[in-house]
């Protein structure tokens, strides 16, 4: 019952954080979608920390929002009552610093992927002795629909704020190793660089992801393009064919080699083909005519090129 009714709470607030995003903020949203990544709810984890009753029933739950691919609102819970946890509680210097801390520790998540948080100890008796219909019908009344518009307004405006402020970083900021510690990935990039194991290619990626957190569409268009190139020819060399300073680098060049010596399927030779005009486009068009999809599409190119064929 208490998971359920966490999960309406959440939905229920999140439901008005996309409402204002597509009424207020819709423009923004659709050139940058990564700034508000509490709109999609499919990748989101719940975690609950539930602390001792001894710091009173203004602190029994504190519920955090994380960023996790495909999680889908999984609630996991973080038991905190027992006193063996509150060995080294007088070194910080609020409740919710010593939550914060536990949870990190023992979820082994990073503070960035950290989206948001509420204290729910006030909720308590609903979220554990309503059904879900009647927590629904509660929390759904005009007082809590209220409140939840006035936090979600200010939370709205928060991440706007914060993706302009990356936006306003120099580039240099960003791109020593931008893909592994990139905020707003869609995909593993660290995961895909670490599997890959080159200098190269590496470099590439960080200026690709560098170029992309400062909304450089065109640019990181063509430096994804350089990076697939890169990945092309070391799986021609995996494969033991050698690859000669002289010959062809282009990707269409390189897919065609990859098909003949039957390493790629059919598929992914029409992937990189793809990729090629995509990558052509951005290097002979204006900045307007490159769109973050461009971007998206090469990188998930690159993420299941790897993940199929180098293991």
């Amino acid at each position: 019952m208490f998971e359920e009714n966490v999960k309406i709470y959440v939905k229920s607030k999140l439901a008005i954080y996309k409402q204002i995003i597509e009424t207020l903020y819709s423009p923004a949203y659709s050139t940058n979608p990564e700034a508000f990544l509490l709109k999609d709810l499919s990748n989101i984890k719940l975690y609950v920390v539930k602390l001792s009753p001894i710091l009173g029933a203004n602190y029994s739950d504190i519920l955090y929002l994380i960023h996790d691919k495909d999680k889908n609102l999984e609630l996991e819970l973080i038991d905190l009552t027992e006193a063996k946890h509150y060995e080294n509680y007088s070194k910080y210097n609020s409740v919710e610093a010593f939550a914060l801390h536990k949870l990190i520790e023992k979820a082994s998540i990073e503070k960035k992927n950290i989206l948001d948080n509420h204290n729910i100890s006030a909720l308590s008796e609903e979220l554990n002795h309503k059904t879900t219909a009647e927590f629904t019908t509660y929390i759904n009344s005009e007082a809590w629909q209220k409140n939840f518009r006035q936090q979600m307004l200010a939370l709205v405006s928060r991440d706007g704020r914060k993706f302009v402020e990356h936006v306003n970083h120099p580039t240099s900021y960003y791109a020593k190793d931008a893909a592994k510690k990139y905020t707003y990935s869609l995909l593993d990039l660290k995961a895909i660089i670490d599997r890959v194991n080159d200098e190269d290619f590496s470099y590439q990626m960080d200026q690709a992801i560098a170029a992309y957190e400062n909304s450089l569409y065109l640019a990181s268009c063509a430096t994804l393009g350089v990076c697939l190139e890169t990945l092309c020819k070391l799986l021609l060399k995996e494969n033991g064919v050698k690859v000669k300073d002289s010959d062809g680098t282009m990707l269409d060049k390189l897919g065609e080699r990859l098909r003949e010596q039957k390493i790629i399927s059919y598929k992914f030779k029409s992937r990189i083909d793809v990729c090629y005009k995509v990558r052509n486009l951005s290097s002979h068009t204006s900045p307007g005519k490159v769109l973050q999809g461009d971007c998206h599409f090469i990188i998930a190119t690159i993420n299941e090129i790897v993940d199929t064929y180098f293991k």
